[in-house]
């Protein structure tokens, strides 16, 4: 049966946190709009907690509070500081946070007081691509705000590190470049020695993204490296069975297949138990 902890290994977990669940704020005929599909968009948003013998990892940090951006743009708070402590973990025991991307859902627990601007998780180093850093200090006036609310204390606190590209962070924890989101969107791979598991962020961001790669998403900083980074997750998922977990279903961990050259199905191997109002 699924579950919201899937064990990699005997000493190697990842567990599905769930921030939030609630309703895309455009409909989907906005959102994909060369889908055919309209109506709501429910939408999760996961982070994922990794446990190897000497890391404790978080990937993506969330809506955040209330008063962080993506609150009032989702129209509810995340409520991952709960999810950890139910699992009895404090915020100071997380050694790593891997920033996916610099979007306002992604990072908003990184920073949790908005009178106290300190890093909520205060003993970790917090992983993000140069690149994205570049976009984002780049990308004008809209996101002055956010790099100075959740970025700049990161930075303040000698808490972000920068990398460039594919990185190996731990004997089992590897970066994997996947751009198209944003410039310098990432992947986390879990290579356990049965079932690796890839952590995907926002590569895919609806279900029809993971059976057919090249459903463009409105909010794509580049639709056509976006649509080949799907078709090349998806290809080496189905070819040496690399479960993947995205951000946003409601399917924790999905199991992928290929089904014609550019079509793939999916079986949730962990679903989220949240469930969208």
């Amino acid at each position: 049966m699924p579950t919201d902890t899937l064990r990699l290994g005997a000493d190697l977990t990842v567990t599905t946190l769930c921030d939030a669940a609630g309703t895309f704020p455009e409909p989907l005929e906005e959102a994909f709009p060369d889908a055919g599909n309209t109506g709501r968009w429910p939408m999760h948003v996961h982070c994922h907690l990794v446990r190897t013998p000497t890391r404790l990892v978080l990937v993506d940090a969330g809506i955040g509070p209330v008063w962080a951006p993506a609150g009032g743009w989702f129209g509810r708070p995340g409520r991952l500081p709960e999810e950890l402590a139910a699992l009895g973990v404090g915020p100071e025991e997380i050694t790593d946070v891997i920033i996916t991307h610099l979007h306002p859902d992604h990072i908003g627990w990184v920073v949790a007081d908005e009178d106290d601007p300190k890093p909520y998780f205060s003993n970790a180093r917090h992983v993000v691509q140069g690149a994205e850093l570049k976009w984002l200090r780049e990308n004008g006036d809209e996101w002055d705000e956010l790099y100075e609310s959740h970025v700049k204390p990161l930075v303040d606190a000698q808490l972000l590190v920068e990398v460039a590209g594919a990185a190996t962070l731990d004997e089992r924890l590897d970066l994997v470049l996947a751009p198209g989101h944003t410039p310098g969107h990432q992947c986390l791979l879990v290579d356990a020695p049965d079932r690796p598991l890839l952590i995907t962020g926002d590569a895919f961001v609806h279900r029809g993204q993971m059976t057919s790669a090249g459903l463009a998403y409105r909010y794509e900083e580049g639709t056509d490296d976006a649509a080949k980074t799907r078709r090349r997750l998806l290809s080496v998922a189905a070819e040496r069975g690399v479960l993947l977990a995205p951000c946003h279903l409601d399917e924790g961990v999905v199991l992928v297949e290929s089904a014609s050259e550019d079509s793939f199905r999916t079986t949730a191997m962990a679903r989220c138990p949240n469930s969208v109002a």
